[in-house]
């Protein structure tokens, strides 16, 4: 990527627009998975932080002539959440993850993701085929109820025709998807104004951003947290240079983290 997105500071702001952050890797099928007393020693290992639990079942879908339809069968996994239900590790025969909408700084998150590297490893999982950190941001402000009123509080050249004043006042969205090659695997980014008809009436800027690496290899704790701080450089840096110093203040700006 031609900007440097690793030299912007890490700001902390009173007014977090993060909604959800995710880190997950996908490995080859554990085929015990469904097994009796297999996950036993997960939960084991995972319920002073996570006590609750639930099976979930992961929907996809078939694209075809007559539309969307589901597939056949679902994929059935497990929920592992904290007693608040704002951190949660989501476990399936052939990914992990850990989820949060309550994120404070990437140390916290980093140090959950180890530690469910580790239970990973403790169940056999040797190998990733893909390795995934995502940024969910949803900005709101006061004053920006239209695509144009967004052109004060986050960079133009961002924004591009979304903050222009040629889709005028009657736009329900405007999502813009970006995609680009690095050298670790690929920065997805996932923007654009989202109206009150799309939003429940609270109309927000969207900043998406995904790092992910689908290079299979064998699974390494220390190197793929090395990698996850690498994304997450890229990914603070990408949001910085999306501000202006109007919405930064907004968003209550506190002081930068060393």
């Amino acid at each position: 990527m031609p900007v440097d997105l690793t030299k912007q500071p890490r700001r902390r702001y009173s007014r977090n627009p993060l909604t959800q952050v995710l880190c997950q890797i996908r490995f080859p099928m554990l085929q015990r998975f469904h097994e009796p007393g297999f996950l036993g020693p997960v939960q084991d290992a995972l319920r002073d932080r996570y006590p609750r639990s639930r099976q979930e079942q992961q929907i996809g879908l078939i694209i075809g002539p007559g539309g969307a339809t589901p597939a056949p069968a679902a994929a059935q996994f497990w929920r592992f959440e904290d007693a608040n239900r704002e951190w949660s590790v989501v476990f399936g025969p052939d990914f992990m993850g850990v989820e949060t909408t309550r994120y404070n700084q990437f140390e916290d998150f980093v140090e959950r993701v180890t530690s469910m590297l580790l239970v990973a490893a403790s169940v056999g999982v040797n190998w990733r085929e893909r390795l995934g950190l995502r940024y969910v941001n949803q900005m709101r402000h006061d004053n920006a109820v239209s695509p144009a009123a967004w052109r004060q509080l986050l960079e133009p050249k961002f924004l591009g025709m979304v903050g222009g004043d040629e889709l005028g006042e009657d736009v329900i969205h405007a999502i813009q998807e970006i995609r680009l090659r690095e050298e670790d695997g690929v920065l997805l980014i996932r923007h654009g104004f989202v109206g009150k008809e799309a939003a429940n009436g609270e109309p927000f800027y969207l900043l998406d951003i995904d790092c992910s690496d689908e290079a299979a290899r064998e699974l390494d704790v220390d190197d793929t947290v090395k990698q996850l701080w690498s994304y997450h450089d890229r990914v603070n840096g990408l949001f910085e240079m999306t501000l202006t110093d109007p919405m930064r203040e907004y968003l209550g700006y506190e002081g930068v983290i060393e």
